[in-house]
């Protein structure tokens, strides 16, 4: 990754931050002070002209952005300006990686599904479609809503079944997804790609609320594990763990993730989901968003 890409994403990042005195969003002075910076490395650094990235100066705007522990790897990665195709073997096709994991949701015997970087849902198992009561006129609505089949779109909808069925399991599964969806599109915050897709997410219910509230850093997110354990509206008491797999390309990253049960009545639960054909449905292409 190229210095000015860097920079980008750092002047990305301090325009996401607001000045509660003013209200305004951070200026380069703000955040030069912030840091202990002068004003003329830090636009340096956002112009791409600062050759040298110290431990010191990255772990001072690291801090300065609050960023989470998910969020600070990503941060010094890209500070080290390797781009994925300098990461992932040259050898590996991107179609094996696809396939593999398009494998392993079609087998997984949970509820699953797999998404890109970006949030968007490149395709779903029968069993999580159970789950969560979906219909084949709900999917084709959010294919031609702004923000496409997005995991954050159809939580935050306002008429989404998520919405209803999650019960007062919504607000924990909203949380802990926009946190973590700030660490996956964290190198993509300076794109058009994700300023598209975050005013699409903006104008849902709710959304632009839990996007500030991440800022607060209630709970560092140093795992992609997370549980949940709430009352379902359909299925009543249910508790499962998140388990998300991650799988490199030079074409972007493809996440997988599955519901793992935590009790008995969980566990009989997704036995019984789980019976009807497990092939997956695709939903979103890949790759995508210029790759």
């Amino acid at each position: 990754m190229a210095h000015e890409t860097f920079g980008k994403i750092v002047a990305a990042l301090r325009k996401e931050q607001v000045d509660f005195a003013t209200g305004r969003r951070w200026s380069q002075q703000k955040l030069a002070d912030e840091t202990g910076l002068t004003k003329r490395i830090v636009s340096k650094i956002e112009r791409g002209r600062q050759a040298r990235l110290e431990g010191e100066v990255l772990q001072g705007l690291a801090s300065a952005f609050e960023l989470t522990s998910l969020e600070r790897r990503e941060f010094f990665s890209l500070a080290s300006l390797s781009a994925d195709k300098a990461i992932v073997r040259a050898d590996l096709d991107h179609r094996e990686v696809f396939e593999r994991a398009w494998a392993s949701l079609s087998a997984i015997g949970l509820p699953a599904f797999l998404m890109d970087t970006f949030g968007n849902v490149v395709g779903i198992n029968r069993a999580m479609i159970a789950f969560h009561g979906c219909n084949m006129a709900q999917i084709n609505a959010a294919k031609g809503s702004a923000e496409g089949v997005n995991l954050l779109g159809l939580l935050f909808a306002q008429d989404a079944p998520l919405r209803r069925v999650l019960g007062n399991g919504w607000h924990s599964n909203a949380m802990t997804e926009v946190r973590h969806w700030r660490a996956m599109t964290l190198r993509y915050r300076h794109t058009e790609q994700f300023q598209q897709l975050y005013t699409a997410l903006a104008a849902l219910p709710d959304f632009p609320i839990f996007w500030s509230a991440t800022r607060e850093r209630l709970q560092d997110i140093n795992s992609r594990l997370h549980s949940h354990v709430y009352t379902h509206r359909v299925h009543g008491p249910v508790g499962y763990t998140v388990f998300t797999d991650v799988s490199l390309s030079d074409h972007g990253d493809l996440y997988l993730s599955a519901y793992v049960p935590q009790d008995r009545g969980t566990i009989e639960l997704f036995q019984r989901l789980a019976v009807t054909n497990q092939q997956a449905l695709p939903l979103a292409s890949w790759p995508s968003y210029g790759y």
